[in-house]
């Protein structure tokens, strides 16, 4: 099969399971690829401007702004949504607004869509997190003009490791078919990956998992030796974290062949990740034990997101449930995840976003992809108790009520 046909062969199936045309739909190697061309055509068409987003996300998708001569603008958060409550009232200079579905929660985020399509915002939507899930409206069509999605590390289909796809919404070819011509052109002329990289996203699995068997105390040496030497890829590159990406490039035909034989578990994946929302939804509603964010039990969630009253909390908490085997994510901690020691190339200054910089340190991320019987187990851990017990493995006093 060549790689013409593997990509129309992966763009099919993303249609048919989103009830889109496969058209509008664009391959890259990773994500940020893709969002860096979408970003350098918004550039090209409407020139310099701000991206208006949040500091509550990967440093990965503010670099395809930086890369495209563009300025992120940063909203604060909602701590029930993780999305910006509302725009500020001179939006004059920004040209599009990102929604991000932080965990997977898509929720109704209608209202700010509205908002911002009448201040003739483009609306950029980040569906990293909840793989080819989009916001609809009531009849099901499609509300952003523009959607992200991962196939990566750490994400929704754990037997993919690469490759990323670009929606990009009928409507904005009739809207404005510049901006659409420019990003379709840069999408399908994004050139084939290096050898090196090719070769590296094939070894990925079996590299990382030699890895993660090695003894803890030379895990971290050996790893970062693999990535010095180019034999691992890692999730994100230092270099990344100075506001820098690599050049885009399309995935190869083993990332497509990947991404398509694992699409037919998706269906699957989050009937388990529901089940497991609901679960825990179930056993964390005391006000007593954390604040919950108000997610809807029918949304798959990449990870459930659970905040302490404090960091200290947060810390015990992690400390307990990874000592015990458990991967916990800790996003966005620190804030422009893994953080950078140049805010100023990110044009980020703290005091503008209070509630996303108190969420940080508070927020942990349980897994959804988990057994029943492992789940039930974290909450084990982390169930709060009202009189002290001899056992290490449970997580003493919660909350600083129990």
């Amino acid at each position: 099969m060549s790689y013409i046909e593997s990509s129309l062969r992966v763009r099919r199936s993303i249609a048919k399971l989103t009830d889109t045309d496969a058209d509008d739909w664009f391959l890259c190697m990773k994500a940020r690829f893709g969002l860096a061309e979408v970003y350098r055509a918004i550039h090209d068409t409407l020139g310099a401007g701000a991206i208006l987003t949040t500091p509550y996300t990967c440093i990965t998708s503010i670099n395809p702004i930086l890369v495209a001569d563009l300025t992120p603008s940063y909203l604060d958060i909602d701590p029930t949504t993780l999305s910006p409550t509302a725009l500020p009232a001179d939006t004059s200079q920004a040209h599009a607004l990102v929604i991000q579905h932080t965990f997977g929660l898509i929720g109704d985020k209608s209202a700010l869509i509205s908002q911002a399509r009448m201040q003739q915002l483009l609306i950029i939507e980040d569906s990293a997190h909840c793989l080819l899930r989009l916001a609809r409206d009531s009849s099901e069509t499609p509300l952003a003009d523009i959607s992200v999605h991962s196939f990566g590390v750490e994400k929704i289909l754990q037997g993919t490791k690469f490759g990323g796809a670009i929606y990009l919404n009928p409507r904005l070819k009739i809207a404005n078919p510049e901006l659409h011509t420019r990003i379709t052109q840069r999408l399908v002329k994004l050139p084939a990956p290096t050898t090196a990289l090719s070769l590296r996203a094939r070894i990925y699995r079996p590299t990382n998992s030699l890895i993660q068997h090695l003894p803890r105390g030379i895990k971290d040496s050996v790893r970062q030796l693999a990535i010095k030497l180019h034999v691992l890829e890692p999730a994100i590159y230092p270099y990344e974290q100075e506001g820098r990406q690599a050049p885009s490039c399309a995935p190869s035909q083993f990332v497509n062949q990947r991404i398509y034989h694992q699409l037919a578990g998706l269906a699957e994946n989050y009937e388990q990740r529901k089940a497991n929302v609901a679960t825990y939804q179930a056993q964390f509603r005391s006000e007593k034990f954390s604040q919950l964010y108000p997610t809807n039990s029918a949304e798959p969630l990449l990870a459930f997101p659970l905040k302490f009253n404090d960091a200290a909390l947060a810390d015990k908490a992690y400390e307990l449930l990874t000592g015990a085997g458990f991967f916990i994510r800790r996003w966005y901690h620190p804030l422009l995840y893994p953080g950078t020691q140049y805010p100023q190339i990110y044009h980020y200054d703290a005091t503008d976003c209070p509630t996303a910089e108190s969420l940080s340190a508070c927020v942990l991320g349980l897994p959804t992809d988990l057994t029943p019987e492992q789940t039930a187990k974290i909450i084990s851990l982390l169930q709060p108790v009202e009189k002290p017990v001899q056992n290490s493995e449970t997580l003493q006093n919660i909350s600083p009520n129990a």
